[in-house]
């Protein structure tokens, strides 16, 4: 596009593509080209367009030339004057190649001639339309057999197996209720299915002894024994974490190592003093005296809870 027009071939009109060469032939020397606004020597293509896009306006001005005659320069630009000038320069390099030279005639790819051409006829030909016959099949209404519906008398009756019954080793010589050892059960465990049980026959359940209890040691205080339904309370785990129980105990290590070599233990970044002083006990708010915050909270272990009872209170 060239100034909202599209810009076509040199070779379209005969008139344009004399004009381009005219000027391709008057811009071969560098001396002859203009020269854009930075004083900068233009390229061929570009010069031509230039040169030329002048020489258009000036026909399109002229009032004479174009009542006249019938001269029309039609728009280029840059791309198509650079394309013609590259298939000129092509087709310019293969006569001056083929120039003298005796190309041989082409030969026919096919040995036998084409067949000869069907003429069509003027008038449409009405074909034949053949008639299409059906058969239709045959009626077998009533041939076919009937299915004879099972009755419910008709069927056999199907016999199963007893139940398994155990054997007469198995079987206690007395029954369950004579059994001085089962008297004591309630009423629903004497139906009549429990009288044949394999473990009928076991010996009587003799109730377990009492437990023995080791005798206290002389001058300690006496342990109250709670009940047996109440669970001692659960040890609280130490707050500490365990990364940082792991990281204190290889400091540990490393100076105990350190000293055995007679080397000064490695001094730790360490505050010895903090900043911030427990209200309750008047120690320091860290790790080592047992101190943790949590949602804005300190605890303190003078408190009397521990520290899974203090977060509960916390939710």
């Amino acid at each position: 596009m060239t100034h909202g027009q599209a810009a076509q071939d040199p070779e379209v009109n005969r008139v344009s593509e004399c004009v381009c060469l005219r000027l391709a032939k008057e811009f071969e020397q560098v001396r002859n080209r203009p020269k854009d606004t930075k004083g900068k020597t233009m390229p061929i293509p570009q010069s031509i367009v230039s040169i030329y896009s002048h020489i258009r306006q000036l026909l399109e001005d002229s009032r004479v030339v174009l009542d006249q005659t019938n001269l029309v320069l039609v728009p280029v630009n840059n791309t198509t004057v650079s394309s013609w000038l590259l298939r000129r320069d092509k087709r310019r390099d293969r006569d001056m190649l083929l120039q003298g030279t005796v190309l041989p005639k082409q030969l026919p790819l096919a040995k036998e001639l084409l067949p000869a051409v069907n003429t069509l006829p003027d008038v449409p030909v009405q074909q034949a339309r053949e008639t299409m016959t059906f058969e239709d099949p045959e009626n077998h209404e009533g041939e076919a057999f009937p299915r004879q519906h099972t009755l419910a008398a008709n069927k056999q009756p199907v016999f199963y197996p007893p139940y398994a019954t155990f054997p007469p080793q198995f079987v206690p010589a007395t029954p369950l209720q004579q059994a001085p050892q089962w008297q004591h059960l309630p009423s629903y465990l004497h139906a009549p299915s429990l009288m044949h049980s394999p473990f009928a026959h076991a010996p009587p359940l003799q109730p377990a002894p009492p437990l023995q209890l080791a005798p206290p040691c002389p001058g300690a205080a006496p342990c109250p024994v709670a009940p047996p339904w109440q669970k001692a309370p659960p040890v609280c785990p130490p707050s500490e974490p365990r990364q940082r129980a792991w990281r204190l105990k290889k400091a540990a290590q490393e100076d105990e190592e350190l000293v055995s070599r007679g080397e000064p233990p490695k001094k730790r970044l360490a505050k010895e003093k903090y900043h911030y002083t427990c209200k309750q006990c008047g120690q320091d708010k860290s790790k080592r005296t047992g101190h943790t915050q949590m949602k804005g909270r300190w605890y303190c272990p003078a408190s009397g809870l521990t520290l899974d009872e203090w977060r509960k209170t916390l939710q």
